[in-house]
């Protein structure tokens, strides 16, 4: 027959582990993959709630930067 035309059976196995071993790698990379977009959603979520925040604190000081400029107004007509 012809014997020796294919691969060796070591050859096969060798393959077959290196199959396996690119297929856990590509595994690993996708879980990796994964977890980083789940914290850039995340970040996403923080981001927005500080903008928030941060558009909270801008409409407190000017309210309270017009209550201040209402008074000042109204002691200038008394004329203090």
């Amino acid at each position: 027959m012809f014997s020796g035309c294919g691969p060796s059976s070591a050859q096969v196995e060798q393959a077959n582990q290196q199959a396996i071993e690119a297929q856990q790698k590509a595994e690993r990379a996708q879980a990796a993959a994964d977890k980083a977009r789940i914290a850039a959603e995340q970040a996403q979520i923080a981001a927005e709630h500080a903008r928030k925040a941060v558009d909270d604190a801008t409409r407190e000081i000017n309210r309270v930067a017009d209550h201040i400029d209402q008074i000042n107004r109204e002691r200038e007509a008394d004329g203090d």
